[in-house]
């Protein structure tokens, strides 16, 4: 990307190949030291005495908090300018991994993962700053990147994570994160320019809200990514369970599952997403994405060995991996350049909605019938698909 591709501080250029690197980096270490917990975080609230509920409960925390925060630290970003904003997230998420590191007790981990959310608008914030300097036309490609980032941190981080938690527990697990997060920090604070607030001059925004009524397709849009995300965490919230009792696999075996899922993710995101959304258009994308996702989700607690729990994830990972750039990038494109930080803010708000039900629905519904909330993932995915179909909305650019 050239320097004058980016509108980073005032919409009209400034951010040179060095500060972007800095930001594809930062969403990579930060997704990774995310990742590197979540082979554990199921199982030691298990070993803590746990029920499924409460498990739920906790991987909905975070979401929860990120859901209230994300948008204001979005529309903090289109005032003050995005540096300031994603240091202070990427600080936050890596205390929450420090603090993991003394996970001895369930309210332990359930403070860690309520700071996390806190902190968890660094990835919203880089998108924003990222899609303001790409053509509107590519901004799902560009999208597509991020996501690639952020997914091979997810590849990378839930193997190491596994292995670490099998070696050192808790504490050498939220160390390691908790370092590997503060290293985009350093990166960010040293590459990306202070510069001016964002389009200064414009006139204050009535509230992050006003988007859902001056652009009336953005509620279709999140709503989409609502129900995509808690079928993702319909997954990430018992799967770890479904393996363990399955098949006795533990940390180690999610991590191998999750980081395959993420790996596709990576090769969808990087290199399908962007000429698939030349070709058919990000509605066309979205449905035969929700399509895979499903088939795979509610495959899983049906598959009789691993080698077929790896099959079923394959249709996930794919599909997974070109629905947020489909979603991103659409977003992108009808919201006005000075409110991209807010747009991608409340984006992110949506999809955590998903997390605060998903986890704590599939965790009581996996305690009644392992297979229960599988099946529930796969409806929802259908029922994204029929919302695409019969609101047919077309593609406007903001002025």
């Amino acid at each position: 990307m050239d320097a004058t591709a980016s509108g980073f501080e005032t919409g009209g250029g400034g951010l040179s190949r060095r500060s972007t690197a800095a930001l594809l980096y930062l969403v990579f270490a930060d997704l990774a030291g995310f990742g590197m917990l979540l082979p554990d975080v199921q199982l030691r609230a298990e070993r803590l005495g746990a029920p499924g509920w409460l498990i739920g409960a906790i991987l909905s925390s975070t979401f929860v908090l990120q859901a209230i925060a994300s948008p204001r630290w979005g529309a903090l970003s289109d005032r003050i300018g995005r540096k300031p904003v994603v240091l202070a997230c990427t600080a936050i998420s890596a205390s929450a991994m420090f603090l993991y590191s003394q996970a001895s007790a369930v309210w332990i981990i359930l403070a860690s993962r309520v700071l996390a959310g806190f902190g968890a608008a660094n990835v919203a914030t880089a998108q924003a700053t990222l899609a303001e300097g790409t053509p509107p036309a590519g901004r799902t490609g560009m999208m597509g990147y991020v996501g690639a980032a952020a997914s091979t941190g997810l590849v990378l981080g839930p193997a190491i994570g596994g292995v670490l938690a099998d070696s050192g527990g808790a504490f050498l697990v939220g160390l390691g994160a908790g370092a590997l997060s503060l290293s985009g920090v350093a990166l960010a604070w040293a590459w990306l320019p202070r510069g001016a607030p964002l389009h200064s001059t414009a006139p204050e925004p009535k509230g992050t809200l006003s988007l859902l009524r001056t652009h009336p397709l953005l509620p279709t849009l999140f709503a989409v990514a609502t129900v995509g995300w808690f079928s993702l965490a319909c997954l990430e919230g018992t799967f770890g369970r479904l393996l363990n009792h399955r098949f006795g696999a533990g940390a180690l075996g999610f991590g191998m599952v999750f980081a395959y899922e993420s790996l596709l993710s990576v090769l969808a995101q990087g290199f399908l997403a962007k000429p698939l959304s030349r070709r058919w258009g990000e509605r066309r994308l979205l449905i035969g994405s929700f399509a895979l996702q499903g088939m795979g989700l509610a495959a899983m607690p049906f598959a009789p060995t691993m080698a077929s729990i790896f099959l079923a994830a394959t249709a996930f990972g794919i599909g997974n991996g070109l629905l947020n750039p489909a979603i991103n990038g659409w977003c992108s494109r009808v919201t006005p350049e000075r409110r991209q930080g807010a747009m991608f803010g409340m984006l992110q708000s949506s999809r955590s909605l998903g997390f605060v039900v998903g986890p704590t629905l599939g965790g009581a519904m996996y305690d009644r019938n392992p297979a229960a909330p599988y099946l529930l993932a796969g409806a929802v995915s259908a029922f994204a698909i029929a919302l695409l179909v019969a609101r047919r909305p077309g593609i406007t650019r903001a002025q």
